[in-house]
């Protein structure tokens, strides 16, 4: 309790000394464990599916404390104030956190990893899929994102390739469906005559 104290008054003066608000209305969960989720982003721990551990920062593998509730359900993710090495690691205090809540807190840690980008017809964009990761951590493990503002050449070529010489591209421009015509009517041309070089000329 008077750890507790401690804490809560070293808390006001510091809010106190920064002219900030306080608030009047008690905050949810993922307020306070996002607040605190700031300091301990080395603490997280991914739940492994076989065994009853987690993987935490650079592959640390630790349990949860016996103690703790969340030791006989623990969640899928996890945070822990402390990790204590006796016979093996251990996750002490601990709170169930959502791995959505983490980028947000740290985009100066996170880091990205792109795969696969492609034309999309129905986005009439290159597409890629974005893996994020936290200490090795996979925060999130696949979304599709716009590849354009990340390698733009790239993106250049495969619009020239798929969108315009393979006509993937919707769009309502004269110029675009003239250019499918021409080549329409040289593939014809082509058929007629036998010839396969008229088209690649």
């Amino acid at each position: 309790l008077r750890e507790w104290q401690d804490i809560h008054r070293q808390l006001s003066q510091t809010v106190k000394l920064l002219r900030l608000p306080v608030n009047t209305v008690a905050a949810d969960h993922r307020t306070v464990h996002s607040a605190l989720l700031t300091g301990l982003l080395s603490h997280i721990g991914q739940k492994d599916s076989e065994k009853m551990e987690f993987t935490g920062a650079h592959s640390a593998r630790f349990a949860v404390f016996p103690a703790s509730q969340l030791f006989k359900k623990p969640p899928k993710w996890i945070m822990v104030a402390q990790l204590l090495e006796t016979s093996r690691l251990w996750g002490r205090i601990a709170a169930r956190i959502e791995p959505e809540w983490i980028e947000p807190l740290a985009p100066h840690l996170v880091k990205y990893h792109y795969s696969d980008p492609h034309w999309e017809k129905s986005q009439g964009a290159v597409m890629a899929n974005e893996k994020v990761t936290l200490f090795g951590l996979p925060i999130v493990a696949s979304r599709k994102i716009n590849y354009g503002a990340i390698d733009p050449p790239l993106c250049r070529e495969l619009f020239i390739r798929h969108g315009l010489v393979e006509g993937q591209w919707q769009t309502s421009h004269a110029f675009f469906h003239a250019n499918l015509q021409l080549l329409a009517e040289v593939e014809a041309m082509e058929h007629k005559s036998r010839r396969r070089d008229i088209l690649v000329d």
